[in-house]
This record gives structure tokens, C-alpha cells and sequence, in this order.
């Protein structure tokens, strides 16, 4: 019997699924602590494509790496009681085709938000909540769990998952260029009025898997800095493409600052988000 080539993916996403909770119960096992304790030794790969990660704010830009802090410094204590008044609100937001190869990985990235929620208190502190903007058919593909925005959309004390259909015509004004609706979809009315009272702003593509370093980073208990703005990079391009980005930005008007290689992973507050989603379809028009 052969195997589709979407089962195949099912299935590699499942092992990797599984690998992942083996990992995390080893660890666990192997400190006989709470796992809340040592929750700041873990860290994962916020994306499947992504390696490094760049940081940038309004007025300067500078590039940084991911490593893991270490548990017997102090600083990465977690505190046992979290004040209600320090509860930080996140939304992970993306857009979601028909093809079966992005439901499926898309599947995979929703687990992976589960897993966040186990890690309290410092689940408790950050709720992260997840926003779908899904192309139907795939809207009736999703965990049961996810409920539609127009329903019952408001900030809450446990993370949720939420979808919006995707305005046909997006796809429609983007039919040349298909990549470019997992951008545009952030300015539409009903992605403005989802998001604007959360304080921060994760936008991934489906293949993007959520680490616990995620929370350690929006509580500020991660060793990096957090920045007004930062993005995913990796290096995909090579001198011809980046000295070629510096002329068409010449071109068009605009200053080029000499980073390269960002991938698509964003975690801006809501407002920049819209900025920087107005931004890419004007000069990818």
C-alpha cells in the first residue's frame, strides 16, 4: 500500500510531535522538578525555517541569536503567584490556504500552541491566543476548538482559538503572487478590529511550531532582549539578490539599512503590524 504525499507529511508532523513530548518528559524526569521550574531550559525553534533571530526597532536595527539561559541563575527564576495585573495578551495570527500540505502542517503549529499551556504559571502570565484567517475550504478543516472571531472575540484569561474567513477577494488580487494574502490579510477591517487591544503581535506562516521561549521572551525572562520589533531570519539569499534589493530600494525611495536574509516570522505590536503589512503589498504591488 502506497502512502499520499500528505499522509507522509501527517505523519512526519507526528513524529515530530512525539519526539517533542519524549524530549520534554526526559527533562522533566531527569530534574525531578515541576516542570514550570525548568521550563527556562527549553528552548525550541519558533520556526521550522528559521535559525536566527533579527531584531529591530524604530531607529536601529541589530541582529542576535537564540541560546538557552541556565536555571541556577537567579534571573530566570519563575515566580509561583502571578499578579492579575501583569497579565501580558498575545496573538499569534496567520493566514491559512486550501492546499492539504499547509492544513496539515498547520495542525502540527496548533499542538505546539496547546503545548504552551502547560507551562504555568508563566502560561498564566501570557496568554497567548490564536487568530486564523483561513481561504475556505480549510476553515471547516480546523480543531473543533477554534471558534469564529464574530462570535466571541474578547480578551480572556485562557488562550483561545479563532478564525475569520478569508476575503475571496485577497486571493483574487493576489492570484499572480499567492504568498503575498498571508500578509494582506492584516489589513482587512475584521483583522484590525481582532487585534488591536492585544500587546503583542506573533505573525507566522502554518509551518511555524511555538516554542515556551515564546512566553519566557514576552514576560522578559529570556536572556535576549525584547525589542519593539523583531523578525525571523535565515539565510536564503545570496549577493546578486542582496545588491539588487539595494538598488530597487534606490529605486522606489527608500533607505536601505543592509539587513538581509528576514524571513517572514514577526512579533510587533498591533499597530506596526498594519504598518509593516501596508508597507510589503504597496512595494510587492
Amino acid at each position: 500500500m502506497r502512502c499520499t504525499a500528505s499522509t507522509k507529511i501527517k505523519l512526519l508532523f507526528l513524529s515530530l510531535l512525539l519526539i517533542l513530548i519524549w524530549k520534554t518528559s526526559i527533562f522533566y524526569c531527569e530534574n525531578q522538578r515541576p516542570i514550570h521550574e525548568n521550563v527556562a531550559s527549553i528552548i525550541i525553534e519558533t520556526s521550522l525555517s528559521s535559525t536566527l533571530l533579527y531584531s529591530t526597532t524604530r531607529s536601529s536595527l541589530s541582529s542576535s541569536s537564540l541560546s538557552s539561559p541556565s536555571t541556577s541563575n537567579p534571573a530566570y527564576v519563575l515566580p509561583s503567584k502571578i499578579s492579575k495585573f501583569k497579565i501580558i495578551h498575545a496573538a499569534v495570527v496567520l493566514s491559512l490556504s486550501k492546499q492539504t500540505s499547509h492544513i496539515a502542517e498547520f495542525h502540527l503549529l496548533y499542538e505546539s500552541w496547546r503545548f504552551l499551556q502547560i507551562f504555568a504559571p508563566l502560561s498564566e502570565q501570557v496568554i497567548v491566543d490564536l487568530l486564523v484567517f483561513c481561504e475556505m475550504p480549510s476553515c471547516y478543516q480546523l480543531p473543533l476548538t477554534c471558534i469564529p472571531i464574530s462570535y466571541d472575540h474578547k480578551l480572556n484569561s485562557i488562550p483561545r482559538c479563532f478564525y475569520e474567513k478569508l476575503e475571496p477577494r485577497i486571493v483574487w488580487n493576489w492570484k499572480d503572487y499567492l504568498y503575498m494574502t498571508s500578509i494582506a490579510f492584516m489589513l482587512t477591517p475584521q483583522y484590525q478590529r481582532a487585534t488591536q487591544n492585544y500587546q503583542w503581535i506573533l505573525r507566522v506562516d502554518q509551518d511555524a511550531v511555538l516554542s515556551p521561549a515564546l512566553l519566557m521572551g514576552l514576560a522578559r525572562k529570556h536572556p535576549v532582549k525584547l525589542l519593539n520589533m523583531q523578525f525571523g531570519g535565515i539565510g536564503h539569499g545570496t549577493e546578486f539578490t542582496n545588491n539588487r534589493l539595494r538598488i530597487i530600494a534606490q529605486k522606489l525611495g527608500y533607505k536601505h539599512v543592509g539587513i538581509h536574509n528576514l524571513c517572514s516570522t514577526w512579533l510587533v505590536n498591533p499597530q506596526d503590524s498594519i504598518r509593516i503589512a501596508n508597507l510589503t503589498t504597496h512595494i510587492g504591488r
